[in-house]
């Protein structure tokens, strides 16, 4: 993973962003990625729940 980090910084570099940048970048795009996760999650949760307590059809 770190290799990967590396190359993304690497590319970062050579659009002219600093190293501090780049690795903000990094971090905020890893986050964004967990926090879509989190939410698909979520979502998916909700929607059994409503098939489970009939208020949505899983044949849709």
């Amino acid at each position: 993973m770190q290799q990967y980090s590396d190359l993304l910084i690497d590319a970062l570099l050579d659009e002219g962003f600093t190293v501090e940048e780049a690795s903000r970048l990094i971090e905020l795009r890893e986050a964004y990625e967990e926090q879509l996760a989190r939410e698909e999650t979520s979502y998916q949760r909700f929607v059994h729940w409503l098939i489970d307590h009939g208020h949505l059809s899983d044949y849709l």
